[in-house]
This record gives structure tokens, sequence and C-alpha cells, in this order.
């Protein structure tokens, strides 16, 4: 392992060999500053113990889901003293049930491989013993994504009728969230932080390789963070937890917001916006920015810039989210992250006996286009789900596969690929199964996609849907070519044969032959959602295309969607990955 030594002169930590990275030291000065005068850590004011002497003990597991009923299969774990691993632990676990492929396909830990495994009880035990978690001298414990890791021990002590001790914790990912701010780096997963430090160690969602970089990570943030004032233990476990200790005052300017539904706008004090969302009740949204359960650092630092809050009242929760999504695109504000590239589309589609990746279809060519996907790299691996199968596919029946696989009216892709992947697990060849569940991800994304076409070919389309909030009456809105055009409330208790007949009056929009060219697709998303509500009334469909899905679509076997759940939920949430 490689021990950096800091730069404290300069905001930036050099290891031999390598350039100076800068970092964000004025918010990790600024929490800390934060932290100690609200006394988060009454220690902060006395003298601790320096980090680069520190004892921790850093962790990872492996388990078989994301879920509160998953089970831990693996236990790695490395012992640092004085910035030096002095000793490993590793233990894989028999869990109560299967290993479902999707997660043998990530972890390589095969059924086989936990079969002659320790239950939990007896390998917590003796990782309990080794770390020696709870006596007088105990550790600090490591990990990224603490409380992933650290909830799974707490759930697995509990289970096992033992007494889970009181930790201290520090969060690698926390303290990468905060002195590594994006565009510093492209995220804050494991791997994107062990890169930018240059670990020796490449994760490989195995436990102890996990623990090794972690534990590599974690010296180079002493050495990073100590160039700001945090050379403590304590003071990296006061940076792990950014929740502000007192509830920040509330301006005057949220009292006057409305409980309705909405779209605000974020304001600095030259009046232009720093961030748009949405709300069922922009009062009790806006609101919620200002209390204590606001921990993500970004919003903080946005709501510290904000002067004010201009509110977009609307009469339901369908227009806010569509109101959003067109403010964002036209302001671009600086933070927001999420739907920024709401104009990128591409669609695979088959040309000449193969799939194709085009940026853009035509109306008459919907039906057999697959998308629309955000990327051109999220299509091509839906291609290439695709041109697996075609691999293994007789010559004659090739031109029948791709036409079906594009269209989503078959069940030929996610078949071969679901074995595909089940066999390469058997085999040790687990990167190679890894990229097959890539790919299948991304196909059965598509399919999913696919249910907007009908929606997409639509010149016009009305239906109602009861009011928001338990309100009485029906809202009810027009849509032409996957853009929401207009919506008009029925008061309770009236014939709504007036407003239909204006609704279904409505000129459709001129698409110039193209699809998803008058909205993006995220905005027909919302509508592909709000139709599929229950309690919605169609009125008026005028569509060339069904609003039904093949029978033979991907999207009814229930087994697809739940790997699909699992590969997207594991690629969002597990910031290890």
């Amino acid at each position: 392992m490689t021990k950096r030594t800091p730069v404290r002169d300069c905001g930036e930590t050099i290891a031999p060999g390598e350039s100076a990275r800068p970092f964000a030291r004025s918010a990790v000065s600024a929490a800390l500053s934060r932290a100690s005068s609200v006394e988060l850590q009454p220690s902060l004011d006395a003298v601790g113990t320096p980090a680069s002497g520190g004892h921790w003990v850093v962790v990872d597991l492996e388990t078989t889901g994301l879920g509160a009923g998953a089970e831990i299969t693996e236990i790695g774990a490395v012992r640092v003293r004085d910035g030096a691993v002095v000793d490993e632990f590793s233990s894989l676990v028999k869990p109560s049930r299967p290993i479902p492929p999707f997660i043998t396909s990530l972890t390589g830990i095969t059924p086989a491989m936990v079969a002659d495994a320790d239950p939990i009880a007896s390998v917590l035990e003796r990782f309990m013993e080794w770390s020696g978690l709870g006596a007088s001298d105990s550790p600090v414990i490591v990990a990224h994504n603490a409380s992933f890791d650290v909830g799974f021990l707490r759930r697995a002590a509990r289970t096992c009728a033992r007494p889970w001790p009181r930790v201290r914790v520090v969060d690698t990912l926390a303290l990468a969230r905060l002195a590594l701010p994006r565009p510093l780096v492209r995220n804050h997963k494991l791997g994107t932080v062990a890169s930018y430090f240059g670990t020796t160690t490449v994760p490989e969602h195995r436990a102890l390789g996990d623990a090794r970089a972690t534990a590599e990570i974690l010296l180079g943030f002493i050495d990073l963070l100590a160039v700001a004032g945090a050379t403590d233990v304590e003071d990296l476990i006061v940076l792990t937890d950014q929740a502000p200790a007192r509830r920040p005052s509330t301006p005057d300017f949220v009292t006057d917001l409305p409980t309705s539904p909405g779209v605000y706008h974020f304001i600095d004090t030259a009046g232009d916006t720093l961030y748009v969302g949405s709300a069922s009740s922009l009062k009790s949204r806006v609101g919620s920015y200002y209390t204590k359960a606001e921990k993500r650092p970004k919003v903080q630092r946005m709501v510290s810039l904000a002067a004010g809050v201009r509110p977009y009242p609307t009469a339901s929760i369908l227009e806010a989210r569509i109101r959003e999504l067109r403010d964002i695109k036209a302001l671009a504000p600086p933070y927001n992250s999420a739907s920024r590239r709401q104009g990128s589309q591409h669609w695979v589609i088959a040309e000449a006996g193969r799939p194709r990746v085009v940026p853009s279809v035509t109306l008459d060519d919907l039906p057999r286009a697959l998308g629309p996907f955000g990327t051109r790299a999220h299509a091509q691996r839906a291609a290439g789900a695709i041109e697996r199968v075609l691999a293994q596919a007789d010559h004659d029946s090739s031109g029948t596969i791709v036409d079906e696989a594009v269209e989503a009216s078959s069940l030929a892709v996610p078949n071969a690929l679901t074995s595909l992947m089940e066999r390469l697990s058997t085999q040790g060849l687990f990167e190679a199964a890894a990229g097959a569940r890539d790919e299948l991800s991304a196909y059965i994304a598509g399919v999913e996609r696919s249910t907007m076409r009908p929606i997409l070919a639509a010149p016009r389309i009305v239906w109602g849907a009861r009011r928001d909030g338990g309100e009485l009456g029906w809202i009810l809105h027009v849509a032409s070519y996957g853009r929401h055009l207009s919506s008009v409330v029925v008061p309770p208790r009236s014939d709504p044969s007036p407003w239909i007949d204006v609704l279904t009056s409505t000129e459709p929009i001129e698409t110039g032959g193209m699809a998803a060219s008058v909205a993006s697709w995220a905005e027909t998303s919302l509508l592909c959602a709000e139709l599929c509500r229950e309690g919605t009334r169609l009125v008026e469909w005028n569509g060339s295309l069904p609003w039904a899905q093949p029978v033979d679509s991907p999207l009814r076997d229930g087994r697809l969607r739940e790997l699909l759940a699992h590969a997207t939920a594991q690629q969002r949430h597990d910031p290890r990955t």
C-alpha cells in the first residue's frame, strides 16, 4: 500500500510519482467549523487521536441482495494501525436461501462455494472476536457506504440474538462526496474513488479485495483531509455525518407558499434560477429543505445561496412533473443534475438482419424500434444483447429474431441471455456473466420504454383522472404525439361533456413525421405512467397503435422484471459498484 505525504501549503496531496490533485478544501473546513460551533463532538476542542495513527477496521460485505430481507454471503475486513494494514479477516457465509443468479454473476460467489461455509452466527462471532468491536479500546469501523455494511451486520447480530456494540463509524463514501465533488470525479462509487487515489487493489465485488481497496482510500483521505485541518480520528467521524446539528431557520417566504401541487424555482439574489423541483405540496416540500432531514451537501450549498423561491402552482401533480422537466431543459439550472439531457434519444432498429443504433426514427418505423434510450452507450448494450443471441442462431432464423427483438414481441433474447449468465457463472467466468447481465438489463429497459410507442404514435389522447389529494372532481388531460397539451378541472357533480368536447377537438401537433420530436421521452414516460395508474379513465384514443402489449412480450415474465430491478437497483443505490 502506498503511503501518501500531504503537501499542506497548496490544498493538494501528492503521492510518489503522482501529480497534485485538487479537492474541496473549503467544504471540508466549513464542515469542521460548523461541527465545532454546534458541539457535535466535544473532543474537537480537546486533543484528539491523530488519524494517521488511528486503529481502524475496514469492512466490506457481499450479500444476496440489497433489501432488508437479503443475507450476508461473505465478510472481508482489514485492520489498519499507524497507517498500515496489519491483519485481515475473510470468510464466506452460508445463507438460508439460494443466491440469485444475478448476484452470482456480480460477485462470483456461487451456491457451491457457500454450501460448506459456516452460517452467519458462527462467522459473526469470529468476526467480532477478531475485530475487537465493543472492547474498551474498540477500533473505528470503516466502510464505503457504511450504512449498507453496518446495517447488515447489525441486522445479522439481531437475528443471532447477539448484542450489537456501540461503534464509531467513518464512511469513505461520505468523505468522497464532501471532498471530491463532481466534476472532480464522475461519481463516488468505490471503483471511481479507488482510481482517483490510484489504489494497488482494484475493487471486484469480493469482500476482502474491496476492503483492501477501501483501506487504501481511507489512508488517501487521511492525508488529503489533513490539509483542510481534519487531522484527528474524531474529525473524520464528524465529517461522515454532514447533517447540521441545529435546524436552519425557515425563511419567511415559505409561510406564504400554497399547499397545492406545483413547480418551485430556487433563485439567487440576481433572480437567476439555481434549482427547479416539483411537489404535491409546494409549502411542505420547500420547507423540508430547511430541516435537519436534508443531508445532501450539494443541496445544502444551494439552499445557502438561495434568496427566494418562485412558486408555480398547477392543477395536478402530473402537470407539475411535466413543467419541472420542461423548465430544467429550458433553464439548465446549475444545481439540477437529473433530467439535464432530455433531448438525447437513441433507438435500436433492424437493418439488413442486424440490430443498428440510430438517433431518431419516423412514426412509420416506430412499431419496429426498440427504445428510446437516453444514451448511445445504453442503446448499444441493448443491441449487444440481440447480437449475442444472433451469434448462436441459425442463419435462416436470424432475421426473425432481430425483428421480434426490436418489436419487443418475443422472449428469445431474455431467455437466451438468462441461460447464458447462469452457464458462465457455473463455469467461473464471472466477468463475462456480468457483461451479459448488463446487456440484458439494457435490453429489458428498452422493452419497458417500448410501452411508450402507442402514446408517441397517437395524434390525440384524452383521459380523465381523479384529482390529487382526495379533492372532489375530475381532471381531464389531452396529449398529442407524447406531449401533454392542456388540462381542465371538472367541478364536482358537473356534466363533463362540454369539457370533453373541447379537448377532443384539439388539433394534433405537427411532428414532421418523426417520433418523439415534440416532447422529451422523459415527459412521455410520465404520460405512460399516468395512463397506467389505477382509476384513470380513457376518453379518446386517436392512435394507430393499440394500447396493449403483445402476448409474447418479455414484460409478462415477472422473473425478468425482478432481474431488471436487481440490476438497476444495484447500479443506482450501491455506490460500491
